[in-house]
């Protein structure tokens, strides 16, 4: 029998270990390219994002089934070399020089100060917070509500499956497009309207019940507002962060973000079960608009919010 506390101890090395390349994997990202290029590079990275879950999800029960375990970790674990060569053939980012002296200084203390030298930076991190709080709210409670429709979960992960994944990948495309051809501020207002209205999709989803067309149709929809919302935020993260702390400042924005979808999200339950589904998704929907409203204040009072790049 396994000892569970290996098992914890070997899961939280694993955690460690993604959580600092991620890190990395962004700073690199956000120093490499030019800001034109950010909201490409966004889609870009989102959609492997997807690809690599894709992989090591269904792909290592597929290995694992017909293999054994060992042999999907081994192919997990070979997969990782695709983006060690990708890195060896890329050049060096150039960043400007950091300066010497004190680690802690100048790991976390120097990047909070440039941050908050910014005008506005407060709302700024106020609207990180609250820009995915709908798509959030409604997303989270998305399973429960349709196996409450009478949905089986054969049917749900059938269908995420085909149409979920496909339509992600489709939204992040069309996120980056909208990054390129309108810039980061609104091609953000532009997603996040959309991603606010195809919350209403689970209204439909309720008045249409148990139908797997429907199911297609709502799901779609969600993941291709969902990725494109996904698409112009990241673009919008890297475009806050200054060359000099990327890693830093990428990484505590995304973690602020990341609020809204496990604390904030948390209570989605809570309120399903008091307000019932149509006025929750109504709610959900309205819970879009504090972020959306915040956004039109700051396109307004700020012609940009990042660093000159």
């Amino acid at each position: 029998m396994l000892d569970p506390w290996r098992v914890a101890a070997a899961a939280a090395a694993v955690a460690f270990l993604s959580a600092s390349q991620d890190i990395v994997i962004d700073a690199y990202r956000v120093e490499l390219l030019a800001a034109s290029e950010q909201g490409a590079g966004a889609a870009a990275t989102q959609t492997g994002y997807r690809i690599g879950m894709i992989a090591s999800g269904a792909g290592a029960l597929y290995i694992a089934g017909a293999f054994g375990w060992f042999a999907a970790y081994a192919t997990m674990a070979a997969l990782v070399v695709v983006g060690m060569i990708a890195v060896l053939m890329t050049r060096e980012p150039l960043a400007p020089a950091r300066r010497r002296g004190d680690v802690l200084r100048s790991a976390i203390i120097e990047p909070f100060t440039d941050f908050a030298q910014r005008n506005w930076w407060l709302a700024i991190l106020i609207f990180v917070v609250l820009y995915k709080l709908g798509d959030a709210l409604a997303g989270v409670m998305s399973n429960p509500f349709y196996i409450t429709l009478g949905f089986s979960k054969e049917e749900i992960a059938g269908i995420a499956k085909v149409f979920g994944a496909g339509a992600s990948i489709a939204g992040l495309a069309m996120g980056g497009i909208l990054v390129l051809r309108l810039g980061v501020l609104p091609a953000l207002l532009a997603a996040g309207v959309l991603q606010m209205l195809a919350n209403l999709m689970y209204v439909v989803q309720l008045w249409a019940g148990h139908a797997t067309g429907m199911l297609a149709l709502t799901i779609a929809v969600e993941n291709v507002t969902g990725g494109m919302g996904s698409a112009a935020f990241v673009a919008y993260l890297s475009r806050l962060c200054s060359p000099a702390y990327t890693a830093t400042q990428y990484a505590l924005l995304s973690a602020l973000a990341a609020t809204a979808r496990t604390v904030l999200a948390s209570s989605g339950g809570w309120f399903a079960q008091r307000l019932g589904w149509e006025p929750f998704f109504v709610a959900a929907t309205a819970a879009c608009l504090p972020g959306l409203l915040l956004l039109l204040w700051l396109m307004r009072v700020t012609d940009t919010t990042a660093p000159a790049r």
